[in-house]
């Protein structure tokens, strides 16, 4: 997923696999974004995933996900891939918690090394409406900086509609002080169309940010519309 509401979603099953201890997804997106940080924009996405839930209620799960991806600074197409391993605390029927380490990692593309960076993420919940998170990296870099500390604080929420559609929102601050010397808050605002065991989202996703930070930066950020279509299984 790719907005800020799609990165704090909670790991756990969909209601249409929440009996499997293994759910997969597949997407197709017209270009990927994390954190308003653009990670495709030349080429469509494509992207694959597996999560793995002992106790669908809660409890230790593992994932993995691979996703395509093509900017301004490389010209062929590399990849995203991620690895996580977390645990759910259901603290009653509406509040979960969960604490997440992650590693991403990249692949043909340049200085896939220093882009790589591992990741610990506290997530809040209130039953699916409302969520809120915070991430801690040691190893992250931003073009030739140096790979250090970096945070990121977010929330966003999620209305429920008619005839399964959902309006989403969500706003976050990402601390990129020890590389670039400023932060800068992203934000998105988009709908969601849940069909089955398929859906659709469509985007609009914005950035503020100082003007050193602008220039450091500039192409990185960024404004516009994103849409996808996930396939859960």
């Amino acid at each position: 997923m790719i907005a800020v509401l799609a990165g704090l979603a909670f790991v756990l099953p969909s209601p249409a696999v929440a009996s499997d201890a293994w759910q997969f997804e597949l997407s197709a997106a017209t270009g990927a974004v994390t954190r308003g940080l653009v990670d495709s924009n030349k080429a469509p996405t494509v992207g694959v995933g597996a999560n793995w839930y002992p106790d669908p209620s809660g409890g230790f799960f593992i994932g993995a996900s691979a996703l395509s991806i093509r900017n301004s600074a490389f010209s062929q197409t590399g990849a995203k891939i991620v690895a996580d391993a977390g645990y759910t605390w259901r603290l009653d029927a509406d509040w979960t918690l969960q604490a997440i380490v992650s590693r991403y990692q990249f692949a043909r593309v340049p200085f896939a090394g220093r882009m790589a960076y591992h990741e610990l993420e506290l997530r809040g919940g209130w039953r699916d409406f409302l969520f809120a998170s915070l991430t801690a990296s040691p190893d992250t870099a931003i073009g030739w900086s140096s790979k250090t500390r970096a945070f990121s604080y977010d929330v966003a929420g999620r209305l429920p509609l008619e005839h399964g559609f959902s309006a989403t929102a969500g706003i976050g601050y990402y601390d990129l002080r020890a590389q670039v010397g400023g932060g800068y808050v992203y934000a998105d605002a988009g709908l969601t169309y849940q069909y089955r065991t398929v859906q659709f989202d469509l985007w609009y996703i914005g950035t503020q940010a100082p003007a050193a930070t602008r220039a450091r930066m500039g192409p990185l950020l960024s404004h516009g519309w994103t849409a996808d279509v996930v396939w859960h299984f």
